[in-house]
């Protein structure tokens, strides 16, 4: 590693991005609110996205999820930083995964409560979502619910909490091996 700017860019706190015909490093929330074009998901699955990412991890949509995970997604093997890296599925298989359990997801809302999941109300969310974690849903089709319910909790709290104000804002000390020698 030569440089902090290149420690950033490769651990995900940043996403390398083209802005306005310039290379910038951006947060995954500052992508978010500068509308930054997705590479991977369509406008329907970033919304299931973020209002199922938001549920499972309360502040994952404010922190830029959907385009955490889309930037992470479009990477090679080597550079993507996501859980699914580590669970022995082919990197090509990456974007499939997420986009096989948004379906899913999105059909269990439409089909138990007719709405989409950023319409449901609180308490119709949390049904969903123990279903989805105990794998009590027999239309879902892929890899199992839960899995894919492990995967997203896992990649919305690396990104929610995998830093130091994430965890200052749950009341944990910082305990890193090595401390970065500023915030970024």
């Amino acid at each position: 590693m030569n440089s902090r700017r290149t420690f950033i860019k490769q651990s995900g706190v940043a996403l390398s991005c083209f802005v306005g015909g310039a290379h910038v490093l951006i947060t995954p929330a500052e992508a978010r609110a500068q509308e930054i074009a997705l590479q991977v998901f369509s406008q329907t699955e970033a919304s299931t996205l973020e209002a199922l990412a938001n549920a499972i991890v309360p502040g994952a949509q404010k922190a830029g999820i959907c385009h955490y995970l889309d930037y992470h997604l479009a990477q090679t093997v080597e550079d993507c930083l996501l859980m699914i890296k580590y669970l022995g599925l082919p990197n090509q298989a990456f974007p499939d995964f997420y986009q096989t359990g948004l379906k899913n997801a999105q059909n269990l809302a439409l089909g138990r409560f007719g709405k989409h999941w950023a319409e449901l109300e609180a308490r119709d969310t949390a049904i969903l979502l123990d279903d989805m974690a105990n794998d009590k849903v027999s239309s879902w089709k892929g890899a199992p619910a839960s899995f894919f319910f492990f995967v997203l909790r896992s990649d919305a709290a690396d990104l929610v909490y995998g830093t130091e104000e994430g965890f200052a804002g749950i009341g944990i000390p910082y305990s890193a091996h090595i401390t970065p020698e500023s915030s970024w």
